[in-house]
C-alpha cells in the first residue's frame, strides 16, 4: 500500500514537472520572439560596441521609444526605430545641411547610438541621467539637476524627484525591459 502511495506521488510530481517546464519554455519563447525581440541586433550590436554600451540597454531603448518599427514617427517628429530627431541628427553628424533618412535602420541606430554614448558621457557614466536625457532632452535634465530637483548622482528608476511623469516612466519602462532582455538572452 504505501509503495503504491509513492508511486502515484513519483508520477503526479513528474507530471506536473514536465508540465511547469513546458510551460515555462513556452513562456520564454514567446518573450524571445514577439515581446523582446532581437530584431535589428546585428546593427545594434556593432554600433553599441562601437559607442561602449551594452547592445541589450539600445535594445531597450527601441523596444519602449518605437517598439521596432522604424518607419514611425512621432507626434514631436522625432524618427525611426531610436526617435531620432532632424536636429538631433544632424548635430550628432556635425551635418546642417544634408538630408537624412532617419528610417534607415543602419543610420537611425547609429545616431541613436552616438546620441547615447554623449548623454552617458556628458553625465559621467550615469546611465540613469542619460536615459533621462534622452526622453526629456538634456536642457531640462541639465536645469533639474541645477534646480536641485533631481540628484546627479540618480541611481535608481524608483523613488526619484523626476518632475516629468512621462520621464518617470519613461526610464522605469527602459530599466525593467533591459532587465528583461538581460534575463532571456
Amino acid at each position: 500500500m504505501q509503495k503504491r502511495k509513492y508511486y502515484k506521488f513519483i508520477v503526479v510530481f513528474t507530471i506536473s514537472l514536465i508540465f511547469v517546464v513546458l510551460i515555462y519554455n513556452l513562456l520564454i519563447n514567446i518573450l524571445r520572439n514577439y515581446i523582446f525581440p532581437l530584431k535589428y541586433f546585428d546593427i545594434i550590436k556593432e554600433e553599441a560596441i562601437n559607442n561602449n554600451i551594452d547592445p541589450y540597454l539600445i535594445l531597450a531603448i527601441i523596444k519602449v521609444e518605437s517598439n521596432f518599427d522604424k518607419n514611425i514617427t512621432s507626434v514631436k517628429e522625432a524618427k525611426g526605430l531610436m526617435q531620432i530627431m532632424d536636429k538631433t541628427a544632424n548635430d550628432v553628424l556635425k551635418n546642417s545641411s544634408e538630408e537624412l533618412d532617419l528610417y534607415n535602420e543602419y543610420l537611425n541606430i547609429e545616431i541613436g547610438c552616438k546620441y547615447f554614448r554623449s548623454l552617458i558621457s556628458r553625465y559621467n557614466g550615469n546611465y540613469y541621467l542619460a536615459i533621462c536625457a534622452y526622453n526629456a532632452g538634456l536642457g531640462k535634465v541639465d536645469k533639474w539637476i541645477q534646480t536641485g530637483l533631481i540628484d546627479y548622482r540618480l541611481e535608481s528608476y524608483k523613488n526619484n524627484n523626476i518632475p516629468y511623469k512621462e520621464t518617470k516612466n519613461y526610464l522605469k519602462k527602459v530599466i525593467l525591459s533591459y532587465n528583461i532582455y538581460r534575463f532571456l538572452y
